[in-house]
């Protein structure tokens, strides 16, 4: 099995690179994709912008706007307090790690697959910072659903934290639960494809390795091991690396 990097996306405003990983496999359901973070400041206030940016609200109809609206105002301003507080110290501190995986990964896909984002899940679920399943949601071209799990650690690679608290929340339909909300925010055809059974899961993780082709081998054969077993149209995974 030959794994190597495809062609870098750099994105300054962002102050992150993009890049595809490739594989000699032929494992069409499987995605590797890798984020390097080179400046914490300016992915900080980036992730800041996003959270205040209300476009994706206009629209929905009037009922489920001002469903939406108080609870967006209450989660952004707690999460504008913790990408300030990393912007200005220059470094991943606190809540904030898990949030530049989820929201970077998120982004990769965007750039890289062409994926069409939805607002951070922190933003639209009832309770601000406690969400019970998947942190990031995105829409691919074929219009499937995909639902996104990040884990971020200090000192550890943690890819498999990533996927199993993935496969954790799919056998708790908690990808259906989500449904509610994503009527709403995702394509009429994701949302078909969804009752069908047909959605993506995205696993997002740190990495911390010398090599980090050697972690995208070894995450390779444990999504698609986990595709099987779940039954998953596509499995995306993307690792995150950050300059201190």
């Amino acid at each position: 099995m030959a794994i190597s990097y495809g062609q870098t996306i750099p994105d300054v405003s962002w102050g992150c690179e993009f890049t595809e990983v490739l594989d000699s496999t032929g494992v069409q359901f499987v995605k590797l994709c890798h984020v390097h973070v080179s400046q914490i400041s300016q992915i900080s206030k980036m992730l800041a912008s996003s959270v205040v940016d209300t476009s994706w609200m206009v629209e929905l109809d009037e009922g489920a706007r001002e469903a939406y609206e108080y609870t967006v105002q209450e989660t952004a301003d707690l999460l504008i307090k913790i990408f300030k507080a990393a912007e200005e110290a220059g470094s991943v501190i606190d809540e904030f790690g898990e949030l530049m995986v989820s929201m970077g990964a998120a982004k990769s896909l965007e750039v890289l697959f062409k994926h069409t984002l939805i607002p951070i899940a922190e933003l639209w679920k009832p309770q601000a910072k406690q969400n019970e399943g998947f942190d990031f949601h995105s829409v691919c071209s074929s219009d499937y659903l995909n639902f996104g799990e990040a884990k971020y650690s200090s000192g550890s690679t943690s890819y498999g934290r990533a996927l199993d608290q993935a496969g954790e929340f799919v056998a708790a339909k908690k990808h259906k639960r989500d449904w509610v909300h994503l009527v709403n925010l995702a394509s009429p055809a994701s949302i078909q494809n969804l009752n069908k059974n047909l959605h993506g899961v995205v696993a997002a993780f740190s990495i911390h390795a010398e090599d980090p082709l050697t972690v995208y081998k070894n995450a390779l054969k444990k999504a698609a091991k986990f595709a099987k077993e779940k039954n998953i149209g596509f499995v995306y995974m993307v690792g995150v690396t950050h300059e201190s």
